[in-house]
């Protein structure tokens, strides 16, 4: 025995199927998930609902037989005539129940078009191509990702982008970035293209700057790249500690015991800022390995500090500086190197030198007496060597100096650059350090005291090997290169000295996952300038050596020294792989092609907008246009929204009608739809609904045509509603004695174009109000439309004093949405009810005794067996269970087997019909509609003459 479950009121194809043994149990188990869900014998028709209203009812269900039907979001079982139709046809015609709001401003899915904050040009992927009918801003998505590069130091991002579905006219002078406008923006460059033009095509519809001439690259960019890695030097790898011992011959140490220490200090010792942070122990093969070239600074034991000396200085070509100073220096020549900080020398040939650095020292004699002292610093053969602006000196000359004796021969310095051993923890060793600095033999002469005072200074420990950065493994099958892209924030100097920082990259093809085959290796310079802290970028870009997935690594190859004045932090920005696109033409999209400086920090923080009027066909021809009816019928014929061949859409009629409200209004502004459909679940009902509101009117189908009716000011009803077409008993009146929910005014949203199309509204009846009702409009551009569609909403809040609701037969589905239509106001009340026994002819015989005063005119309800209503007069009382009626029923009634055709009798009131306007209408049943409505009242629509009047421009 088979269950089959329908999880989709409107698509048959979602059922699933089980086959039970106790329906009873697995009807309680899909009640518990669908506590809407309803049970059916056979078909899903009202006449088949077997769903349990009693536990005896339910207790039945255990024993039965056979195949069932559920349908878990059935409802109310008075809904299902609609549902039981999309199941059987698929379709449902136009209904205004339950539909739900256009536009979600605040939904990261939608367009940014619709936005009224956070405009900005973004990825919707996955989502609806913008369907833009009318004038609008538009803020084009993002289709493909933005990728950035440099172009001399300057940040350059490239984007491609949608304006929307069809053809637009567009003004370039409307096409800004921001507010700014693109053509005033130094390098950047736009072209437009309609849909079906390349992107490539010399003649796009909008150019402003430089053309594309080669195809988009698809970038994907590197996710584990966030700017936020700085490329180290080769001696970036760095000990900085006061706590080190020196043991003869080779090996240095740092005990754990006496390292707590952390911070950034200046030393004099060797004129750079110094970070360190020790706590605990020191493991040398953390940052360095066996083989690795060490240099080590200030390993200095003794007691001879330093001394500055400065002042007026003799430079003679040959090496020789004379300084004059007022310092007292106990026996100069002991002191082998003097650090020049500043020497600057004005040549009269080779113009500006700087002469500075740390050089080797020949001798140092002194001579003058306190207050005046002379001391002649002769520098080593190597001092050209050292600074080669000194073999630019055509002339010997006179500056100022600032230096540093250094190198006290009564001193024991370790300094140097050593090849290492070994580590071992907090153990370093060297291989023959002796060879390369003399004084690694006195170690073991050090006194206990000299030893003490190595202690008290900050030794600086740095390693020389590579910092690589990865490796990273980008690349897809159809990646064909890379573009990696550094940036040095505050530029790369050392003073009035300009830097370079060297870049190389290695790279390698990956197959099957496994790196394959050749390291390839690509590298460039990034140059500073001196003094200069304007931010320094540059772009490595190689096409890879074939396609496909591969890895990479960068490093920085060059040291620039620990200055404390070095700047020459470089970062690794952001990579990418990429391919050259395999589309250039899109059908049925205009696209963008953008590039200008880059803005922002992320690639979505642009704000591309311009103005475009969508073009349509129209009468006149193909043209831009916001008339509702152009759009109205394009929409209808549109493939892939409405679907509908012409023959199904009244094209006439809605030119007909669009020159009527014109005409009644005033003005073609009332006419006028300008809004962005962007959500991908709005069905073609849900958006000409949404047109029809913005413009007066209801959509309507009838007769196999699709057309709009206008609402507006009328003598008369569309139909009449009494006891003939109206349920029995089912009649409820509101009467209300002040306005809905306590509402003081109304509060009307629409998009102002002349304030950059921000949100501006209406209040009525005027600013002082505390409990305003909020309307927001779609596709309302205009004030003057604005005007009538607020007032009219005010107008029917105020004026109306009564609603009704009801459920009527077959002529129910002749009105929709605010027809006027007339309703005899009374709850008629059920006479008689039961089944019919027999009918012959136009006399039938009821299986309850019923009662008829011979001075009243009654009717009878008649329920046909495909499932509709008959209303007959009844025009003779035979007895008490014969009647004789005016005509035969429309069809034969069902007077055997265990269901007979069921009846109502109710009186046949004449009272005199009101006005009402349809507000909703829901179907209730096969040809039976729930309707409610307002009433009908003419100071709905004063307002509609103040165009005419001259009351609103």
């Amino acid at each position: 025995m088979m269950l089959k479950i329908f999880h989709n009121e409107l698509d048959a194809s979602e059922f699933a199927e089980h086959f039970y043994t106790c329906l009873l149990t697995e009807w309680i188990a899909v009640r518990e998930h669908y506590p809407q869900a309803r049970l059916y014998k056979g078909t899903i028709c009202v006449q088949n609902d077997i769903t349990p209203k009693t536990k005896l009812d339910a207790w039945a269900l255990k024993d039965v037989t056979g195949d069932y039907q559920v349908l878990c979001h059935a409802g109310e079982p008075v809904t299902l005539g609609i549902i039981a139709a999309v199941i059987s046809v698929g379709v449902a015609v136009y209904t205004y129940m339950n539909m739900p709001e256009m536009n979600a401003p605040q939904d990261v899915a939608g367009s940014p078009n619709n936005s009224l904050a956070q405009r900005q040009n973004k990825h919707r992927v996955g989502e609806r191509v913008p369907d833009i009918y009318g004038r609008r801003k538009v803020m084009p998505d993002l289709i493909s990702t933005v990728y950035r590069y440099y172009e001399g130091s300057v940040q350059v991002e490239e984007c491609l982008l949608s304006i929307g579905t069809g053809s637009f006219a567009i003004n370039e002078d409307t096409i800004n970035e921001g507010e700014t406008p693109i053509n005033t923006i130094d390098g950047a460059s736009i072209s437009i293209y309609e849909p079906g033009q390349s992107t490539i095509s010399p003649n796009p519809q909008i150019q402003i700057g430089s053309v594309f001439d080669k195809l988009q690259i698809v970038a994907k960019q590197v996710s584990a790249i966030d700017g936020k890695q700085t490329l180290l030097s080769p001696n970036s790898a760095r000990i900085s500690t006061r706590s080190v011992t020196i043991t003869s011959p080779n090996e240095i140490s740092v005990p754990s015991d006496t390292i707590n220490e952390s911070g950034r200090e200046w030393n004099d010792d060797f004129g750079a800022w110094v970070d360190y942070k020790i706590e605990g122990s020191v493991d040398f093969s953390y940052k360095f390995t066996a083989g690795e070239k060490v240099t080590i600074s200030n390993a200095i034991y003794g007691t001879v500090e330093d001394i500055r000396l400065s002042g007026n200085t003799n430079v003679a070509m040959d090496g020789v500086l004379t300084i004059a100073t007022s310092i007292d220096v106990v026996n100069p020549d002991n002191y082998k190197r003097v650090r020049i900080a500043s020497l600057l020398i004005n040549d009269p040939v080779s113009g500006a030198l700087d002469l500075a650095g740390e050089y080797d020292v020949a001798s140092i004699t002194k001579s003058g007496s306190p207050g005046a002292y002379f001391y002649e610093v002769t520098l080593s053969d190597s001092f050209a060597a050292t600074n080669p602006s000194f073999s630019l000196l055509t002339e010997d000359a006179v500056a100022l100096t600032a230096s540093v004796l250094t190198g006290n021969s009564n001193n024991v310095d370790l300094s140097g650059t050593y090849t290492v051993a070994s580590t071992n923890g907090g153990v370093l060793k060297l291989v023959n350090p002796v060879a390369t600095n003399a004084d690694w033999s006195k170690v073991d002469s050090l006194t206990a005291a000299q030893k003490q005072q190595f202690l008290s200074r900050q030794v600086l420990i740095k390693g020389s090997k590579d910092n690589f950065i990865g490796w990273y493994y980008a690349g897809s099958k159809d990646s064909t290169g890379f573009i990696l892209n550094f940036l040095a924030q505050n530029g790369i100097y050392d003073g009035d000295d300009s830097k370079q920082v060297t870049i190389e990259v290695e790279y390698q093809m990956v197959v099957d996952g496994v790196p394959t085959g050749q390291v390839y290796r690509y590298g460039d310079v990034m140059q500073g300038v001196a003094n200069n802290r304007n931010p320094i970028g540059i772009t490595l870009r190689k096409e890879l050596p074939q396609t496909g997935q591969f890895r990479f690594r960068v490093k920085r190859e060059n040291d620039n020294g620990d200055s404390a004045s070095l700047i020459d932090d470089v970062v690794f920005e952001s990579a990418y792989s990429y391919y050259e696109t395999k589309k250039s033409v899109y059908e049925h999209d205009t696209i963008v092609r953008l590039r200008r400086m880059a803005i922002g920090s992320g690639t979505n923080a642009s704000e591309l907008n311009m103005i475009a009027h969508r073009k349509l066909d129209t009468p006149n021809g193909f043209m831009a246009t916001s008339n509702f009816s152009d759009i109205s019928i394009a929409m209808a014929l549109d493939p892939f929204i409405g679907r509908m061949d012409a023959t199904e859409v009244d094209s006439e009629s809605f030119y007909d009608v669009s020159n009527e409200i014109a005409a009644y209004f005033g003005t073609g502004k009332a006419c006028e739809f300008n809004y962005t459909f962007d959500d991908k679940y709005s069905s073609y009902q849900e958006m000409i609904f949404t047109v029809a509101e913005a413009v007066f009117c209801t959509a309507r189908r009838e007769g196999g045509l699709h057309y709009f009716s206008f609402e507006r000011e009328t003598p008369n009803s569309l139909a009449l509603f009494n006891h003939r077409n109206i349920a029995p008993e089912s009649m409820v009146v509101t009467e209300f004695f002040g306005i809905q929910d306590n509402y003081d005014g109304i509060e009307f949203k629409w998009r102002d174009p002349s304030d950059n199309y921000s949100e501006a509204i209406i209040r009525l009846p005027d600013d002082l109000r505390t409990n305003y009702k909020t309307i927001d409009s779609q596709g309302v551009t205009n004030y003057a439309q604005a005007h009538f569609l607020a007032h009219r909403a005010w107008n029917k809040l105020r004026y109306n004093r009564k609603a009704i609701e009801f459920t009527a037969y077959g002529e129910g589905d002749l009105v929709t949405r605010m027809d006027r239509i007339a309703i005899v106001d009374s709850t008629v009340p059920i006479l008689c009810s039961g089944q019919i026994e027999y009918q012959e002819n136009t006399i039938l015989t009821l299986d309850y005794p019923v009662e008829l005063d011979a001075g009243k005119s009654y009717v009878i309800h008649l329920q046909l067996k495909n499932s509709t209503v008959d209303v007959i007069e009844i025009i003779g009382h035979i007895d008490d269970y014969q009647i004789e009626l005016a005509r035969i029923p429309m069809m034969a009634l069902v007077t055997s087997g265990v269901t007979h055709a069921v009846f109502n009798i109710t009186e046949a009131t004449e009272v005199e019909a009101d006005a009402y306007l349809v507000s909703e209408k829901a179907g209730k049943g096969v040809f039976e509609s729930t309707i409610s409505a307002m009433a009908y009242d003419s100071r709905y629509y004063p307002n509609d003459k103040d165009f005419i009047n001259g009351l609103i421009a």
